[in-house]
């Protein structure tokens, strides 16, 4: 599965370099000891990359929810049924194993955040090695350099589906190749388990694969009876996780949770801008650097914001280049696999284009897109492969030295970096007792975890025009069932995330809140630090 002669490989007469030999079966030894170092060379050098990153907490991140579920999980909640996400369960409950096995520790996270976070970049640079071996490792760079940000380094859905998503890919390639059948079904459970972390990557994916083998099919005048291994692959994942939610009566609301509240509630918070982000996050922080005149931070932004104009233009590219099909050269049906497999991937994560979605649904399409530009655009097509890679080192160097910048926090889960000082975090921890009810509103659930506190709601999110009307009223049900004692309201999401995060949102009327009237009846405000008003219950009365 690891195609070890691709890395190898040396342009022939025309100057092309083959996607691999025709007889590679015959390959001396010699040539697959030879490339094993490369390999090799890869992985500890991407380890050596990842592993500063991998104490790193970001704030506004969809992390706390996957990982507040897998904790619940562990303590014997069921997904959907004890407790509302959006996201698919898969993250949930693979990180539950992980807190399970190495116990609730932010370390336990961790260890799977850098499996799947180095298990991407591998099986990257493997389908590189075959579809652009000339330039094999400009799409693992831009995709470390582009990927830092609000999504990464963070347990995500997006993270894990796409690695996932990946390795299918490569079980198909590799069974192209070798004809053993059961990399087919593995293939076909790498899509299940996608989907159940990211559903509409997982079915698109699936549809993906089995087209190209219809179309290799034909093609080759063979059977399409390989097609049946990847979806007998992938149904026995859909089957375990239908029986196992039926078992703990659970499949209503997992169909609800997954399949109708998004499809009915999730249009206006999905609605933005194309490549959101990539200015606001990024180019205005390079551009305008405390202390650096803008003769010097202005050429630093131009170089560094390089990649993600090459990711967010990418679709336009591939557009732009087409497509030109070569049926005498070597690897065409590779390359076929990875451009259906690519836009399957593109499609699942443009729901909602900002920047960061299009990043984790590129990373086929910049594979297939390096291949074009070397085919096609000739000298100055590489010299432009060059200056991508060059902008996204120094994209890499820059992410790097934030990183070391990040200052360690203790917490009750373990030692984390945080950029900045976290005041809210210190107070929770010095009045909340381990296992205390505490709500975050609206939406901080990373800290229930940091904390040890346990949010006495199945929310993890509180947003009008985002949650239903019916979900605040449960919401403040439980609250005042339960008689939680401290609040932290985050006023700065209402000023300053929302508008920016979700600005196909329309801004709520105050006597339509239902939450706000709550807390003033019923709480007092005892502190006010970094935009957080944090109350604590009021005595009742004599």
């Amino acid at each position: 599965m690891s195609f070890p002669w691709i890395c190898v490989a040396r342009p022939n007469a025309n100057g092309r370099v083959p996607a691999f030999p025709e007889n590679s079966s015959n390959l001396p030894s010699t040539v697959a000891t030879r490339c094993n170092p490369a390999y090799i060379r890869f992985t500890l050098l991407s380890a050596l990359y990842l592993l500063p990153f991998m104490r790193i907490v970001l704030s506004q991140t969809n992390e706390g929810s996957l990982i507040y579920g897998a904790k619940r999980i562990v303590h014997g909640q069921v997904f959907a049924r004890d407790f509302f996400e959006v996201m698919g369960p898969g993250t949930m409950y693979i990180v539950a194993l992980f807190l399970k096995i190495f116990g609730e520790t932010f370390f336990a996270t961790r260890i799977w955040l850098f499996c799947a976070s180095l298990g991407t970049g591998l099986v990257l640079y493997v389908l590189s090695c075959k579809v652009c071996p000339r330039h094999r490792i400009v799409p693992t760079l831009v995709l470390a350099g582009t990927c830092f940000g609000m999504q990464w380094p963070s347990i995500s859905h997006h993270v894990d589906s796409t690695f996932f998503a990946v390795l299918a890919v490569v079980c198909v390639a590799a069974w192209e190749e070798r004809q053993w059948r059961p990399l087919l079904g593995l293939a076909g459970v790498c899509a299940g388990i996608t989907s159940s972390i990211h559903q509409p990557k997982g079915a698109l994916l699936l549809i993906a694969i089995v087209a190209w083998i219809l179309i290799r099919s034909a093609s080759r005048r063979l059977s399409r009876m390989p097609a049946w291994d990847v979806i007998a692959g992938f149904a026995v994942v859909l089957a375990a996780m239908i029986a196992y939610f039926w078992s703990h009566h659970a499949l209503h609301s997992l169909y609800y949770a997954n399949v109708v509240w998004p499809s009915l509630n999730y249009s206006a918070v999905n609605a933005c801008p194309y490549a959101l982000g990539i200015f606001a996050e990024y180019w205005h922080h390079w551009a305008v650097i405390p202390g650096c005149t803008p003769l010097a931070s202005v050429p630093l932004a131009c170089i560094l914001i390089v990649p993600f104009i090459f990711v967010a233009l990418l679709p336009f590219l591939l557009l732009a280049l087409g497509y030109k099909a070569r049926r005498t050269e070597s690897g065409q049906l590779t390359i076929l696999l990875c451009v259906l497999c690519g836009w399957a991937l593109w499609l699942s994560e443009v729901h909602r284009t900002d920047i960061y979605h299009l990043v984790f649904g590129s990373p086929l399409l910049i594979v297939v897109c390096v291949r074009l530009v070397d085919d096609l655009a000739g000298t100055r097509g590489r010299m432009g492969l060059q200056a991508l890679a060059i902008a996204s080192v120094c994209l890499i160097s820059v992410n790097l030295l934030q990183v070391s910048m990040a200052r360690s926090m203790p917490t009750r889960a373990g030692t984390i970096g945080v950029f900045g000082k976290d005041r809210v975090l210190e107070f929770a921890n010095a009045h909340i007792a381990p296992g205390e009810d505490a709500f975050f509103y609206p939406y901080r659930p990373m800290y229930y975890f940091l904390t040890g506190a346990t949010n006495p709601t199945r929310f993890s999110i509180l947003l009008y025009n985002y949650n239903t009307l019916q979900e605040f009223e449960q919401t403040v049900g439980d609250l005042e069932s339960r008689e939680v004692r401290y609040i932290f309201w985050d006023t700065n999401f209402d000023k300053s995330v929302f508008p920016a995060v979700f600005p196909g949102v329309a801004t709520i009327r105050p006597e339509q809140r239902v939450v706000e009237p709550y807390l003033n009846a019923k709480y007092t405000l005892i502190a006010e630090i970094d935009g957080y008003r944090i109350l604590k219950r009021k005595p009742p009365p004599r």
